[in-house]
This record gives structure tokens, sequence and C-alpha cells, in this order.
């Protein structure tokens, strides 16, 4: 069986791949699921230590202050019961950059990662105040493995 690797960017827009019932606004004061995403069947994904990611976090009222706010990402298994840090904790003001590749914030990996089927990538959030998840958002690279046809 062939395999087909494609760049892929999971983001936060992307409401096919983050269904509603896997976002969530963030709790003041405590570490947070916003996004989560579980990688479909049949499928799996790369993390390199190359992959970019980028955020951009509201809390109720404006942009999240940048001492104060952290953000990490994090693998975990079917069961979620595992986890891994592929990002951070960092503060929030290292992820906030979307233009300029040299300035975005890097997966914190020293060798590939694979995200097997049916895992999640979740992005959480810790803060003072309470994340408004419909007005932040994300992006990050990935690799998408899926079979091919031959």
């Amino acid at each position: 069986m062939k395999f087909r690797e494609e760049t892929w960017t999971l983001n936060s827009a992307d409401t096919t791949a983050i269904p509603a019932a896997n976002r969530a606004d963030g709790t003041a004061s405590t570490w947070s699921d916003v996004w989560k995403y579980q990688v479909p069947t049949g499928e799996s994904h790369i993390l390199r230590p190359s992959h970019f990611f980028a955020a951009y976090l509201e809390d109720v009222a404006a942009q999240v202050g940048n001492g104060t706010c952290r953000i990490k990402i994090v693998v975990r298994d079917q069961s979620e019961q595992e986890e891994l840090t592929v990002y951070g904790p960092s503060l929030y003001v290292a992820s906030k950059e979307f233009q300029d590749r040299d300035l975005m914030a890097r997966l914190d990996l020293q060798k590939d990662t694979i995200v097997e089927e049916r895992f999640f990538i979740v992005v959480r959030v810790y803060d003072d105040g309470a994340i408004d998840e419909s007005d932040s958002y994300f992006k990050m690279e990935t690799i998408r493995v899926r079979p091919g046809i031959g």
C-alpha cells in the first residue's frame, strides 16, 4: 500500500476538523482545552521540529495580557489518559506572529513525532481571565499521512 504525505495546516477556522463539541472557552486560572482535534480514522499526522504554530487569544473584552497568559499544545492518546507536550508551556506573546515565518513559534520537538489515528492534538491555555474561543484563533503546520491509490 502506498501512503501519501502532504503538508496540512490545522486551524481553528476548520469546523469540520474541530467541531463545536471540541471547542470550549477557557476557564480563568486553569489549564483549559480550548481546541481539540481528533485525527480521523485512516490518517495520521507527523509533527516536525520545524513546524510552526501561531495563535491569537481574546478574553471577554480584548486580546489577553501578554505577561500572564500561557499556551501549550499536547498530543493525547484516544483514551485521553496519556499526553505528550509538543509546544510550551510558553508565554502567549511567543506565539502571536502569523506573518513572518522567521519569528513564528516552532514546536518543541527534537525529532519527528507521529500522531496516530484517533489521537488528539489539543491547544491548551492558562490565563487569569476566561478565554473567549469564538474570538480567538490559531494555525499549526503538520504533515498529513493517508493511504493512496496503488
